[in-house]
């Protein structure tokens, strides 16, 4: 049987500084899904992984010599530039390009006006997908398919009807992972952290709206699941057949719902399934019964948003929930045993010395085992994008990890990465500390008396007032509504 779609994943661990010198890949998720619903529609379907890849041109050559009528191509922000490069390539050899992915769901124009797309599936796109190539097969323009975005003959873009949300996640076929190489993921996760992992998504949407978030615009502003029988199928499937000790679950809040995470944890430790797991969370969803539930089931270590140490700036970015509240939440995950990680940010409109540090002395306080930091990243469609007066027109880090500034701020991004470096070099002496070792306190007081002048010249008192979005307007508006 011919091939007839290959599918495409552009993120080469090679273009990842960050991911050179710690690998921790993640396999195409969304492909996977995409690939089990063509092949149940009677199509033959191959994913072309290009994580272990040394150069986008053994990429390249592969989706020139491909005999498969359609190429799939899943981009996000950073991946731009390869999943066009890749496009290029496949139109060169007469291959019909379908995008799908966070960024063309946001951005389509982007990828079609580039002249080496010509569909882009927006959101969820197993049901898409197979009805779009069905569509194409018979020769048909496919005005009928819902949640397309397509060039005509003539040039224009051309935008369908939106696709109803998925509701029944059970349905959906589980990630074909047998297209994937287990065996490559499984020897990179061993050989830099000693376990095997992999990625399980439970859930899709988030019935919340930061602003700095786009999942609003892939998954909608909903929480659908899958039930705890169909999850636990699925991590028996990983765990035994194909050999993973490890999982993260990608979903963008895995306990929200009580009950079903004392199911799946229940269900988990009925089937005696042996793996370690992880997962996001908002602190001020959990308590310590489910955590507990969690930690017996094989939990170790929660992933909180935190972002910052400021109210006025939880505020800011929309996050509605309090200070009290992540401290609350943090400390229920610390005294049942769990690790915690907090996602912090710097950078979101209306920050200030104030709010950078008063996110310095929280995190001190929180004293969480491990924490990241981020600038704030203006993804389009977002309401972050629509504050905003972009310095570079691109509007896209040129790799995953840079960090750098997108838009036009009054604190300089060097301020704003000073302010990320110091808060861990203080964050680790004050542990230190806090730990009884004395000897770090004159260290800790030499450093942090310099270190605040520094901050304090970097960063104004007094942040430039972003430009305001309808939401944001709204949001405003409400909080100062009585209660």
């Amino acid at each position: 049987m011919p091939l007839d779609c290959l599918l495409v994943f552009p993120y080469m661990l090679s273009d990842d500084p960050t991911q050179k010198r710690k690998r921790s890949p993640f396999p195409p998720l969304g492909l996977m899904y995409v690939a089990a619903s063509l092949r149940q529609a009677g199509y033959k379907v191959e994913i072309l992984d290009c994580t272990f890849m040394q150069s986008i041109e053994q990429a390249e050559q592969i989706v020139r010599k491909t005999e498969a009528r359609y190429i799939g191509i899943h981009s996000m922000i950073t991946l731009t530039r390869n999943a066009v490069a890749l496009a290029e390539a496949a139109k060169s050899a007469g291959k019909t390009v379908i995008y799908g992915g966070p960024d063309p769901s946001t951005a389509p124009d982007k990828y079609l006006k580039k002249g080496f797309g010509d569909y882009v599936v927006m959101g969820e796109g197993e049901r898409t997908a197979v009805e779009l190539i069905r569509a194409l097969d018979r020769g048909e323009i496919p005005l009928d398919v819902k949640g397309l975005v397509f060039l005509t003959g003539e040039g224009s873009i051309v935008t369908t009807p939106a696709r109803e949300l998925e509701r029944d996640l059970d349905s959906i076929l589980s990630p074909a992972r047998d297209l994937i190489d287990n065996e490559h993921y499984k020897e990179v996760w061993r050989a830099d952290h000693g376990y095997a992992l992999t990625s399980v998504m439970t859930t899709r949407g988030c019935p919340y709206g930061c602003f700095f978030c786009s999942e609003k615009l892939v998954f909608g502003r909903r929480y659908t699941v899958r039930s705890a029988n169909n999850v636990v199928a699925e991590l028996e499937d990983i765990i035994r057949k194909y050999g993973y000790d490890r999982v993260w679950f990608a979903d963008d809040i895995f306990p929200l719902r009580k009950e079903r995470t004392l199911q799946i944890c229940k269900e988990i430790i009925n089937r005696a399934l042996d793996f370690t797991w992880s997962c996001l969370a908002r602190a001020d969803l959990v308590d310590e019964e489910a955590l507990a539930s969690m930690k017996q089931a094989g939990c170790d270590i929660v992933f909180f948003g935190v972002e910052s140490g400021s109210q006025r700036m939880l505020d800011a970015m929309n996050r509605m929930m309090t200070i009290e509240q992540i401290a609350s939440g943090v400390s229920a995950a610390k005294r049942v045993g769990l690790k915690v990680h907090a996602f912090m940010m710097v950078g979101f409109p209306g920050e200030n010395y104030e709010s950078l540090k008063q996110t310095i002395e929280f995190l001190k306080e929180l004293s969480p085992d491990e924490f990241s930091f981020t600038v704030a990243y203006p993804l389009p469609g977002t309401e972050l994008f629509h504050m905003i007066e972009p310095i570079d027109e691109q509007l896209e880090w040129r790799d995953p990890s840079e960090n750098r500034l997108l838009f036009e701020s009054n604190i300089p991004e060097w301020g704003l990465k000073f302010a990320v470096w110091k808060a861990k070099y203080e964050f680790y002496l004050y542990r230190r500390i806090k730990r009884g070792q004395t000897i770090f306190r004159v260290a800790f007081i030499l450093f942090k008396k310099p270190t605040d002048i520094v901050l304090r010249l970097s960063v104004p008192k007094e942040a430039m007032a972003p430009k305001l979005s309808k939401c944001a307007i709204m949001s405003e508006v409400l909080a100062r509504l009585p209660r």
